[in-house]
């Protein structure tokens, strides 16, 4: 199997069916597509079903939500690809994704991420706008910088070694923490041309409190990141 497809589900009813779809229309790489629903209170589950007879779809249903890193940490457990790369249930890979960042990985060795640009949309579809990921100088500059999971294709044995995602960091920040740590044991690679990744903005906002909390936990994660990176040459 060269790439394992990571999905967690909750309460996505409207959009999932489409973002299961954009995986297994994707061409030119044998990929298997592991899915989380993740104690949704709408028909998100009875939509899966409908793609249990494709032998390349996993489902599994949790009884009690467990968050969205949690629910990608017990499917990359299970996953059997080379690669790993994830899709969020309100959003869609573009062709080709897959079979651009599996050869970039293919061609070279060194590298343990490779990413693309994404069309980011608002909650209702109806605007599109181009986002660059940015290509750090070097790795560890992603402290200031940021790599999108959608859109990004990595070993998944670095992700095993690194810990996978931390399920207890809330507000979608365990993909920033997640690649602050795989920058410390390898090199991104940047792949150009079209967009590889539709990325669907969220309905609602973070209240005052929430907005702190946030701030609070990146806060902590970056402490973190610049502990384990500088500790024995501060000599601490």
């Amino acid at each position: 199997m060269k790439v394992s497809v990571l999905m967690a589900a909750r309460n996505a009813a409207p959009t999932v069916g489409r973002a299961v779809r954009s995986v297994l229309e994707q061409k030119g790489v044998r990929a298997e597509l592991l899915i989380a629903e993740d104690a949704s209170a709408d028909r998100t589950w009875e939509v899966l079903r409908s793609f249990r007879s494709d032998p390349r779809v996993r489902l599994w249903r949790f009884r009690r939500k467990r968050g969205a890193g949690a629910a990608r940490q017990f499917l990359l457990r299970r996953a059997r690809g080379r690669y790993a790369t994830a899709c969020d249930a309100d959003d869609r890979m573009l062709p080709g994704m897959l079979r651009r960042l599996a050869a970039a990985l293919d061609r070279n060795p060194r590298i343990g991420v490779a990413f693309g640009d994404l069309w980011i949309t608002d909650a209702k579809g109806r605007s599109n706008v181009r986002h660059r990921n940015p290509l750090p100088l070097e790795t560890w500059d992603l402290l200031w910088s940021h790599v999108w999971n959608g859109g990004s294709m990595i070993r998944r044995r670095l992700l095993l070694e690194v810990g996978g995602y931390d399920g207890r960091i809330p507000f979608g920040l365990e993909d920033y923490d997640l690649f602050l740590r795989l920058a410390e044991r390898t090199r991104f690679r940047r792949i150009g041309g079209n967009p590889l990744y539709l990325y669907r903005k969220r309905a609602g906002s973070l209240s005052d409190e929430s907005r702190r909390k946030k701030q609070k936990v990146l806060r902590d994660i970056l402490r973190k990141a610049i502990w384990r990176r500088y500790r024995f040459r501060a000599g601490w």
